[in-house]
């Protein structure tokens, strides 16, 4: 009885979800990305050891690419990657890039590929934008401290944030499809 109640509430929860318009759905992703990275400020070690905190402004730079490129959440990104500049001590102006890259490699992957929400491209997609995203935080890094940056810590950041974007994706799912270029190319 106590599965059938909680199947109706998530079978309720997906179907407020797919009423859901597209500014709703930015407001929300907006607002778990910035709760994910004031989380992340906080001291995280369990048992003395150091856990490993997911990029959070990656999901939903993957997530809102797939939509097409719009101007709300490149801003929003841009600030996310301002405030981790910040908080990384990276150069400023390095994670906003990232994040805009990766928005826009989303972005064109969904208008070249994915025009009917292809699950193997669904899968496929983030790991390769997520491989290149974080190549280019170790490029930034290993440059802004003249010597190279070990992979490994970047690599446990890149499993962690694929598991979250498992996780949470569909909520960066603005709901739009992504549809042929308008105008005349000539």
């Amino acid at each position: 009885m106590a599965r059938r109640r909680r199947l109706d509430r998530l079978s309720g929860i997906s179907r407020i979800w797919a009423e859901t318009g597209p500014t709703s759905r930015f407001l929300i992703g907006t607002l778990i990305i910035a709760a994910i990275g004031l989380i992340g400020l906080t001291p995280k070690t369990l048992f003395n050891t150091e856990l490993v905190w997911p990029y959070a402004s990656l999901i939903a730079a993957v997530g809102w690419g797939r939509s097409g490129l719009g101007f709300r959440p490149m801003t929003v990104l841009i600030l996310f990657g301002f405030a981790q500049d910040v908080s990384a001590y990276a150069p400023l102006g390095c994670f906003g890039f990232i994040n805009l890259a990766t928005f826009g490699g989303s972005s064109l992957i969904a208008r070249a590929f994915d025009r009917d929400r292809n699950p193997l491209i669904n899968t496929v997609a983030p790991v390769l934008l997520y491989a290149i995203a974080f190549l280019l935080v170790w490029l930034f890094a290993s440059f802004s401290g003249n010597h190279l940056v070990q992979l490994s810590p970047l690599v446990n950041v890149f499993v962690v944030t694929y598991i979250l974007h498992i996780l949470i994706a569909p909520v960066f799912d603005l709901g739009r499809r992504v549809g042929p270029l308008t105008g005349n190319m000539t």
